[in-house]
């Protein structure tokens, strides 16, 4: 008696059709992961703001600061009572080195820094805002201000992948929060 060994044609379209309902389940989750990531950063960016932030108003109750703070050996500018919604006062409360030089089309370019753009002093009315998904500003003439922090690769005004911080100077108050709706 002779016998085969090997697989059929039935066993094989089997095993190529479970191989490929795996990778269709699969493959989604996997590719998500990128952008997955790039929202956990923008949360730890929130995240390391607040605390910072906190910190700062510590600082600024402990030594009745008026228009600045020392805050890390960094001078932070602040706008009633809290730190002003600038670029380098992101740079400081983070301690980050965000190079001062880039482009400025921040609407239609790509953030090309190692790792983040800021971009600050923003209000509504002013060219290039972006304004804040439940944070309408009124802008109150400029005195109400928001800055944001978005990671390389991103367009900040069309993608929704940012930290913000508010200085509602108006209210004497301020928020903070992330966009990841476009990670």
């Amino acid at each position: 008696m002779k016998t085969s060994k090997g697989f059929t044609l039935v066993e094989i379209v089997i095993t190529i059709m479970v191989v490929a309902i795996l990778a269709v389940v699969a493959a989604p989750r996997f590719l998500n992961l990128s952008s997955s990531a790039y929202a956990a950063n923008i949360h730890g960016v929130n995240s390391a703001l607040t605390s910072a932030l906190k910190l700062a108003n510590a600082r600024i109750q402990i030594d009745d600061a008026q228009t600045t703070l020392d805050y890390q050996g960094k001078t932070v500018a602040l706008t009633a009572g809290n730190p002003a919604a600038s670029a380098d006062t992101l740079r400081a409360l983070l301690n980050i080195d965000v190079p001062k030089s880039w482009t400025r089309n921040w609407e239609s370019v790509p953030c090309d820094e190692p790792e983040f753009c800021i971009l600050g002093n923003m209000f509504p009315g002013k060219g290039g805002y972006v304004s804040i998904p439940n944070f309408p500003l009124s802008g109150n003439n400029g005195l109400d201000r928001a800055s944001y922090i978005w990671p390389r690769g991103y367009v900040i005004k069309s993608e929704g992948c940012y930290a913000f911080y508010i200085n509602e100077a108006s209210k004497e108050t301020f928020h903070t929060g992330s966009i990841d709706a476009g990670c």
